[in-house]
């Protein structure tokens, strides 16, 4: 019999919704103590995010070589393994504690703190106010970067979201119409 170890709690599942209403994405964040926590991320927004997280992708592949390319092949197999085995069929589980209340959070700015251990640090903040820092291991980096690829394909932005660690920019899709929000 093992016995659970105390510590900081550990995200237990991600949520991505789009909001037609809002044009925004709802994304719910829920840990194993309970707590949700609800962000809005803007079309803006996920274009500053995603070559953050393929940032990230790279920086667990860099572990293994140097070599660019082969560090983008690394991830590219990191990412079909992570979604290949996630669970993306489960319902969610709502929270029960809302540290930051239970209006979501409009995102505003985003910071990353270096690999530390087999975790990398995403800070996601408002503008003004408390966000959240989610320590992200390799594996939940690669499924929060799906979930968040097919949120924006079902709102139709127009963002050219692949997973290409290192040279990870979003774009615009070629054939998208200019979105003024």
């Amino acid at each position: 019999m093992t016995t659970p170890i105390d510590g900081p709690p550990r995200l237990e599942q991600f949520n991505a919704a789009y909001d037609a209403m809002q044009d925004r994405v709802l994304l719910r964040i829920r840990t194993s103590d309970g707590a949700e926590y609800r962000f809005w991320i803007t079309r803006r927004y996920l274009f500053l995010l995603w070559p953050i997280l393929m940032k990230m992708a790279d920086g667990f592949s860099a572990r293994k070589t140097t070599d660019p390319l082969v560090r983008s092949t690394l991830a590219e197999l990191a990412h079909g393994e992570a979604v290949g085995k996630a669970d993306f069929s489960s319902q969610y589980q709502d929270g029960t504690l809302f540290p930051l209340g239970t209006d979501p959070v409009l995102l505003a700015k985003i910071s990353l703190r270096p690999l530390a251990g087999e975790t990398q640090t995403l800070v996601l903040l408002p503008n003004d106010g408390q966000g959240v820092n989610l320590d992200l291991d390799e594996r939940l980096v690669h499924i929060l970067a799906r979930l968040l690829q097919q949120t924006a394909t079902a709102a139709e932005w127009g963002l050219k979201l692949e997973v290409t660690p290192g040279f990870g920019m979003a774009e615009p899709a070629s054939d998208a119409t200019r979105r003024l929000h």
